[in-house]
């Protein structure tokens, strides 16, 4: 399953998503709500700060990135 469908699957059951971007060393957190999805970024050791879920770092996520856990991001 590519990350595409992955997400797409997961926001059709409300569930959160959690995606490393391996090229830009970022994790990213999908937000479902009823008005749409927000996203989170995450760098290691740092707090996660709310991104524009259009931004580079989400498209790229999307592409190619490696899927995490929700423990492993709150770890990352």
């Amino acid at each position: 399953m590519s990350n595409t469908d992955y997400i797409y699957e997961s926001y059709k059951e409300g569930k959160e998503i959690y995606i490393m971007d391996d090229l830009e060393d970022v994790a990213v957190r999908y937000c479902p709500t009823k008005e749409g999805c927000k996203t989170y970024a995450k760098f290691i050791g740092e707090s996660e700060y709310k991104i524009y879920e259009k931004s580079n770092i989400v498209t790229i996520a999307d592409m190619g990135g490696t899927i995490l856990t929700k423990e492993q991001f709150y770890i990352y």
